[in-house]
């Protein structure tokens, strides 16, 4: 399982906190560190947020100051400046260094100028058709969240990518890694919708399908999510003791990180092979458990020959 720790907006604009997301998705035993790279006038209108629609929505505005579209994105992007000493800090304590760009522009500079290894692509940007042309032309492995989606949809995304890759068949097994998603922030543990990624395998016929998980569980969604087939894990992360952050009210602390990341690696051990036959550990109880059928009593003939010594 690849394990994605999605720092976001975590940082809060301050360049040491994000330092410290980078080494704590490292002491946690991810394998990515992600950020986001974000150009408010590139991404949305600026226009008032929506009040009164939702009373705990409302809250979170209140508590993060802002009344403009604009103004809320701002608190969630990576200044340009820091994405290659991040990269650089990433990689030298064992991390890919990944960033989701939410403009060509952004894109542009990622892959050009920082030398990303992947790139993601937001829920929100499935059916953004520049971005897409661009990225599929990169060459890059993608990352691309299905939050919100059809199933038409997703497979029109990949059509659009496997166009402008340059590939003359349905093939995107070694491009591309769709990661199943909920928009829900955060996401109710019954409305994760797990099943959906073996959807994702099937219908889009894909190599590689992964869970971008807003739930708050460290454990049972994860580890379900694994066991029905995700190999690539994204969850959102935050420093110890953050409260007031733009994505702290859907994200773990390191510590629940950890425990989560323990969690998954040993789903694949728990869920062993599909061959049914005794492992080492039973040959004592296949002696002294069965009967033997001279008598029909425990234990076999060879546990009364003395076995057990």
């Amino acid at each position: 399982v690849y394990v994605i720790a999605e720092a976001a907006g975590s940082h809060c604009q301050d360049y040491n906190k994000a330092e410290a997301l980078v080494r704590a998705a490292a002491e946690a035993g991810a394998d990515a560190i992600k950020f986001q790279l974000i150009t408010p006038e590139l991404l949305c209108a600026d226009v008032p947020l929506p009040l009164g629609i939702n009373a705990t929505h409302d809250a979170w505005l209140q508590r993060l100051g802002v009344t403009r579209l604009r103004d809320l994105f701002a608190k969630g992007g990576l200044p340009r400046a820091w994405c290659t000493p991040l990269k650089a800090l990433a990689e030298s304590l064992g991390l890919a260094w990944l960033c989701t760009p939410f403009s060509v522009a952004e894109a542009m500079f990622l892959v050009e100028d920082v030398e990303v290894q992947g790139l993601k692509i937001a829920s929100g940007d499935l059916m953004f058709t520049p971005l897409l042309q661009y990225a599929a032309r990169t060459g890059l492995p993608l990352i691309i969240s299905t939050g919100g989606a059809t199933e038409v949809e997703v497979y029109e995304a990949l059509a659009l990518i496997n166009q402008h890759s340059g590939r003359n068949s349905y093939a995107f097994c070694d491009q591309v890694v769709l990661m199943h998603c909920r928009s829900i922030y955060p996401c109710p543990d019954i409305l994760a919708n797990l099943r959906a990624i073996d959807t994702l395998y099937r219908d889009m016929q894909v190599a590689a399908v992964g869970w971008s998980d807003h739930t708050l569980s460290a454990d049972i969604v994860p580890a379900l999510a694994v066991a029905c087939g995700a190999t690539c894990l994204e969850k959102h992360v935050k420093l110890e003791h953050d409260t007031s952050s733009i994505d702290a009210n859907h994200s773990l602390t390191p510590l629940a990180f950890k425990s989560m990341v323990e969690t998954v690696r040993n789903v694949p051990l728990i869920l062993g092979s599909a061959e049914k036959t005794p492992h080492p550990l039973e040959m004592h109880d296949r002696v002294f458990a069965r009967r033997d059928p001279s008598d029909w009593l425990r234990p076999t003939a060879r546990g009364r020959e003395g076995y057990w010594q």
